[in-house]
Order: C-alpha cells, then structure tokens, then sequence
C-alpha cells in the first residue's frame, strides 16, 4: 500500500512538471564565456587592419575674414591726339593684347607732308646758317684791320643769329610734326583685355572725340578690402607687421578658393574717418583671368604667427552626433575612443584644439571598422 502512494505521488510530480510553463524557471542573464573588458581578437574575433600616422604639430594661422573687391591695378582709356579718318583697327572687341601692340591706324597723308615740310626748313635754315657764319667771319676779320665797317659786322652778325634762331625754330616745328606723325599710329601701352571699342574704320576722329577704347590690366591684379583701426592694432599692430607677417587668401564666389596666395601691396594709411577703418590693398597673380574687375570676394587675412597645434588626417575623424572623435592605439594596437575639439581644416589637414596629443598614434583611414577595445594590425 505504502509502495502505491509513493508511485502516485512519484507521477503527480512528473505530470506537474510537464504541464508548467517555462516562464516559471528562474531567469538567469547570458554572459560571454570572455571578459568584456577582454579584446575580442583574443576571443577569435578577426582583426582588421588599418593605416596608422602619429599627430604632428603646425602652427595655425590665426584668419580674420573680410569682404574685398577686385580692381584693377592699371586701366588705360586710349584716346586721339591727332584729328583725322581711322583707317584701320587692330583687334577685337575683348580681345587679350598685348604691351606694343597696334590697336589704331589714322590716315597720315596730311601730317606726313606736313612733317617733311619741316625737315625741308631745316635743311634750309642749316645752309643758310653755314652762309650767314662764313659771311660774318669774313666781315668781321676785315673789321679788324680797318678794311670793313663796324655797320657791315654787325648787320652780318645779326644775319647769322637770325639764322641760328630761325634753325632752332625749324627744329621745333620738326618735333611736332613729327609728334603729330607717329600718334597716327596708337599701340598698346600696357598688356591686357581690351573692351568695346567706341568707332569703327572710317570715322574722323578728334581730340575731342573722347575714349576710343578702355585696357584692363588683369594679371597681376588687386583685391581691396577695408579692416577696422581696432583689428589692424590688436591683430598686426603696424603696416610693417601686416606686410611681412600675413598670408592672404580670397574665396572665390562658388566657394572655392582662388589658386594663389596673395600679398599685401600696401596700405593706405589715413583711416576713414565716418567707419574707423583702413583700406588694405592685396596683390595677386592671375595669369588665368578668374579674378575680374569689380567681382566680389572673401578675404582671409592669417596671421603667420600662430598657435602651435596638433594636426591629423581629417580622414581619422568619426562623429557621433556632430560631437567627433578618433581612435588612439595603446602599445598594444588596441585602439580608444578619444573625444576631440577641432579648429580649421586645411585641404586634407584637420588642425585639434584639444584632446590629443602631439606622437599620440590615431587610425588615420578606415576608422568606420574599427570597434574600441579590438585590436587591429597596422597596415605597413
């Protein structure tokens, strides 16, 4: 009997085991058989293998941004000394000239003879002149021995000043003319793009006429921008200091900065008194013509004398929700997330605030694939 109740007892039992619910075993959390403070290359975890470079040290220049406008540094109106038909023109309506080029032609008929005339004068008066010397020198030896009168020397004295004078006055009228001759043709005084010429072939042209045609010098050019008396004595302290200690550079007006670095010309020294400012004058090459008169410009005025700071790839950084970090790897190649405060970043340079160290080694590419506490191979 005693042996039955044990075995109704003993299949009670099972039978309550079977029909209750898994929910009512204790919960017990997973845990990994590894640390998780361990690296999980050593847990089998595959490596990944990244380049590596140490933070270096640059010192950043300190930018101070102005809105400049670009002049040219010289412009040429060319205009008609001379009063006569245009007969030819030498280029095209914004072509590129050059200095000596011929841009106009006047009909010289008019002032070719009247230039020739003139040297006919000359030779004129110069033998007359050779005559009227001979003449007086004769007279005037006879004078001296009493054969000649004191009258007939000196009216042969004044014949021949008159003819030194009338020789100068030929001479004169020479220079003129032939003046007037050579304006017949007008060349390019400087290089440049030319504009629209304001006559065509065929026009009588005066000196009245005003401007033919206007030059533009575009290489080198300048950029103009203005720069209050407080940030020129608090930044650079005199203009000395402002030439020789700045580095300038200008953005272009799609945002891209112009190929070459500038440098302050000069500075023009009376401050504008309704802004309190100083006009600041920067001169540029542009043997490409992307700075044109009057656009509109960024200026970036740096100060050579920086702050020494930590540069890195900008390709090391990562963000977590705008705030940016990079991977620092311990000696042994097991990398950290370290928080960064970045400055300015130059083409592919990212200069840091704060936050890392200078020989500091970050994963400088590749950083999406890194995972902190898992070391990595560095690729050679």
């Amino acid at each position: 009997m005693k042996q039955s109740i044990k075995n109704i007892a003993l299949h009670i039992s099972i039978a309550a085991f079977l029909v209750s619910p898994l929910s009512a075993a204790p919960q017990q959390p997973l845990r990994s058989s590894r640390s998780l403070k361990q690296p999980l290359s050593e847990a089998g975890a595959p490596r990944i293998s990244v380049p590596v470079c140490e933070a270096t040290t640059e010192y950043e220049l300190a930018e101070y941004r102005y809105t400049g406008r670009v002049v040219p540094i010289s412009s040429v109106d060319i205009t008609s000394r001379i009063s006569a038909d245009l007969t030819k023109i030498g280029f095209k309506d914004g072509d590129f000239v050059k200095k000596g080029q011929l841009l106009y032609v006047f009909d010289d008929t008019r002032y070719d003879a009247t230039m020739k005339m003139d040297q006919a004068k000359i030779a004129e008066y110069e033998a007359k002149l050779i005559y009227a010397k001979n003449d007086y020198e004769r007279i005037d030896q006879l004078y001296k021995k009493d054969v000649s009168t004191k009258d007939e020397m000196e009216s042969a004295l004044s014949q021949y000043k008159s003819y030194q004078a009338s020789l100068l006055g030929a001479k004169a009228e020479f220079i003129l003319s032939e003046d007037d001759y050579k304006h017949c043709r007008i060349y390019s005084p400087i290089s440049g793009v030319i504009g629209l010429t304001n006559y065509t072939e065929g026009n009588y042209i005066t000196p009245s006429s005003g401007i033919l045609v206007t030059i533009i010098q575009l290489d080198p050019i300048r950029v103009k921008f203005s720069m209050s008396t407080r940030d020129f004595l608090n930044n650079f302290s005199d203009i000395e200091g402002l030439k020789k200690n700045c580095t300038v550079r200008i953005k272009m007006a799609d945002n891209s900065f112009f190929d070459e670095e500038g440098a302050i010309e000069f500075v023009n020294k009376e401050a504008v008194k309704a802004t309190d400012t100083i006009q600041v004058f920067a001169k540029f090459k542009n043997s490409k013509s992307r700075l044109l008169p009057n656009n509109t410009v960024a200026v970036y005025l740096g100060n050579k004398n920086g702050v020494e700071k930590v540069v890195i790839p900008s390709t090391a950084l990562m963000y977590d929700e705008d705030s940016p970090y990079v991977f620092v790897l311990d000696d042994n190649n097991v990398p950290k997330r370290r928080n960064v405060s970045l400055g300015r970043m130059d083409g592919g340079r990212q200069f840091v605030n704060s936050g890392l160290k200078a020989g500091e080694r970050v994963v400088s590419d590749g950083v999406h694939k890194v995972i902190e506490n898992v070391k990595v191979d560095i690729v050679k």
